[in-house]
């Protein structure tokens, strides 16, 4: 893996959400984007056309559920009026903007970077992805599964 770079476990069927759309927005390409790439579950917002953060599944749902139930919690009598309280919530909380669910603490690399490099800065930050950029160009994202099949290809190579 060390003459492995980025761009050789770089994904470049990225999906891309401006930092104001709704999550609701987000949410519904993110949709679309899985029957295409089923393993591609994150989105880069964008922010006047530099990257911004990254809204995966991950981050979505558990944004959403926080925020849901927090409100939900509040404002909630009881069990008797519960779903219909976080069913609310959950609508109010998908008008939110991509800027407020996106994770701003991505790992940032260059193309030639060496892979195992960018799998040490994505341990670092907890992240299952790196974006790839190119000056402020975003040229795609590298997903810890593609690391994997990297690593993968190469002990099956010997």
């Amino acid at each position: 893996m060390i003459r492995k770079r980025a761009f050789d476990a770089m994904r470049t069927d990225l999906l891309t959400v401006d930092a104001g759309d709704t999550l609701d927005t987000v949410s519904e390409k993110l949709a679309r984007h899985l029957e295409k790439s089923p393993d591609m579950d994150a989105v880069a917002v964008m922010r006047l056309g530099r990257f911004y953060g990254i809204v995966s599944l991950r981050t979505l749902l558990g944004d959403l559920n926080d925020c849901a139930l927090d409100a939900s919690l509040r404002t909630s009598l009881g069990d008797d009026d519960f779903e219909s309280t976080y069913r609310e919530a959950t609508r109010h909380c998908m008008a939110r903007k991509a800027s407020e669910a996106a994770r701003r603490d991505i790992p940032r690399v260059a193309p030639a970077d060496p892979l195992h490099l960018v799998l040490d800065a994505m341990i670092k930050a907890d992240s299952r992805f790196a974006v790839v950029l190119e000056g402020e160009r975003v040229l795609g994202l590298v997903p810890l599964g593609e690391i994997f099949r990297e690593m993968r290809r190469q002990h099956d190579a010997l």
